[in-house]
């Protein structure tokens, strides 16, 4: 039997792409221009797949890379931005087609069974208690689509970790994820470049909170920039989970990881670091600088950070933030001056979601039901708000992630995604057995961001936007990056080096 990887003439894998395209194009064809340009070039992109012959590579890669692109066609929309919807994305594109082959090849070719990790309980425990949840929710449509969505992130979570069984796959995936920082970074220098009026339709960029006016600074505006992500706080997020896996490899160094590796991961972080200021997002600075705590705490405990460079790094921070905020002094204004009510809305908000735990404390009000529970309990403190205000604060969601998922899914969801969180934030530093430092290295640095989403998540609504794939990508690669190092462990022979 002929492997999918291998160059073969056409088949019957070749029909299956041809169809599926051709399902894209009848679905795409009354799309606008920018996405015909985007329907064009990923027509290109599969001709260059089918003609280097190694499909699932190219799927992989494409996949990682469009992780964090928030572009989208709705497909079920019940209107509304805190709504969930059923939407087709960038990652769909490459995703599907490599779950397809992936189960095709996995059941029907080899007969193989699923591996099984202990690190896919908590997950799988924590989707299908999302789907019993929608038995509570009074507006059942959001919340099926909500759980066909957590669906998919676990599906993602999966297919990472079981697709990923050599050190190239592992390096493609970071190919792919450094891929799209350069992207988000180009798509942030054209965004400030015109004041924010680049725009590519399906992105669904944010206008709310992209500009803010220092009024005791002379009304001084500045612009943020939200990438591909839709908005700042989402960009800032986005970099929280990449920047500390670029710290944590240049803290390898030139020998271990190559010279060009090397100096190209420094280029990226302090491009990144200098974005996430930009973005001029607090929580986002604030879980950034956790997530490079984690990395250097875990790292001094694992022997691979040094007392004296930890000394040297800090003195090194201490100067950057005095350049930034002489050459930036909006950083320093976001943090003294006033910020338009933000802060006091999600007092408010934690108030309020308080409430709707409070009276639905075990099962909560099912996935994506919050908003309509939230409409049927009010809180006191509303009463001190004007009318206006209060049905702005009725049109969003609490912006804490753990109220959210407390109140929807109850204390037993709350637990299992808490449970969740920490069984996979700390998998790789209890994992005792890591001779290769590279290895160590990249989890410890894919731990970090998903820590730094867990210090996130107390500024943020989270609901269902390309920062939840994220999570669950990177849930992936720690499970997969473990599992290389245990192989290299068991037959050290038959694994290279990263």
């Amino acid at each position: 039997m002929h492997k999918l990887h291998q160059k073969n003439p056409v088949g019957l894998w070749q029909l299956f792409f041809a169809f599926f395209m051709s399902l894209m194009i009848v679905v795409l064809s009354e799309l606008s221009v920018t996405w015909l340009i985007l329907l064009f070039l990923g027509l290109g992109f599969l001709a260059v797949l089918l003609w280097s012959g190694n499909v699932k590579d190219f799927l992989f890669v494409g996949m990682m890379l469009a992780s964090s692109i928030d572009i989208n066609k709705a497909l079920i929309a019940k209107g509304g931005v805190y709504v969930p919807g059923l939407s087709i994305t960038l990652m769909d594109v490459f995703f599907l087609p490599l779950l397809a082959i992936w189960l095709f090849e996995k059941l029907i070719v080899n007969r193989q069974r699923l591996r099984w990790n202990k690190l896919y309980l908590l997950p799988l425990v924590y989707v299908l208690w999302c789907w019993i949840s929608v038995v509570n929710s009074a507006d059942k449509l959001p919340s099926i689509l909500l759980c066909i969505n957590y669906t998919r992130y676990f599906l993602i979570f999966i297919l990472i970790a079981d697709f990923i069984n050599h050190p190239r796959h592992l390096r493609l995936a970071l190919f792919g994820l450094g891929g799209a920082i350069i992207l988000h970074l180009v798509f942030v220098v054209l965004q400030i470049g015109t004041g924010g009026a680049f725009q590519i339709q399906g992105a669904k960029t944010a206008t709310a909170g992209t500009k803010l006016v220092f009024e005791n600074a002379g009304g001084m505006h500045v612009f943020r920039p939200s990438g591909f992500m839709g908005h700042p706080n989402m960009l800032a997020d986005y970099l929280v989970f990449v920047l500390p896996l670029l710290f944590s490899l240049t803290l390898m160094g030139i020998k271990r990881v190559g010279r060009f590796v090397w100096l190209s991961v420094i280029v990226l972080f302090v491009l990144g670091v200098g974005t996430i200021v930009l973005t001029l997002s607090r929580g986002g600075w604030i879980s950034f600088a956790f997530a490079i705590f984690f990395v250097l705490g875990f790292g001094y405990l694992r022997g691979i950070v040094t007392a004296q460079l930890i000394s040297r790094l800090a003195v090194l921070g201490i100067v950057g933030m005095i350049c930034v905020v002489i050459a930036f002094p909006a950083a320093l204004l976001r943090i003294t001056e006033s910020d338009q009510r933000s802060t006091e809305s999600r007092f408010v908000m934690m108030d309020h979601a308080s409430l709707v735990i409070e009276r639905n404390l075990l099962m909560g009000v099912g996935m994506g039901g919050y908003r309509e529970a939230a409409k049927n309990n009010i809180p006191k403190s509303f009463a001190q708000l004007s009318e206006w205000y209060q049905q702005e604060l009725l049109k969003g969601v609490v912006h804490n992630k753990y109220l959210l998922t407390m109140a929807e899914t109850g204390v037993i969801g709350f637990v299992i995604f808490i449970l969740m969180l920490w069984r996979l934030t700390t998998a790789v530093v209890r994992f005792d057995y890591w001779r290769d430092p590279v290895y160590f290295s990249v989890g410890l640095g894919l731990s970090a961001g998903i820590f730094g989403q867990v210090i996130f998540y107390m500024f943020d609504h989270f609901y269902g936007d390309a920062r939840k794939t994220l999570l669950f990508v990177f849930f992936g690669l720690v499970v997969a990056t473990i599992k290389l190092q245990s192989m290299q462990i068991k037959q050290p022979a038959a694994q290279a080096s990263l």
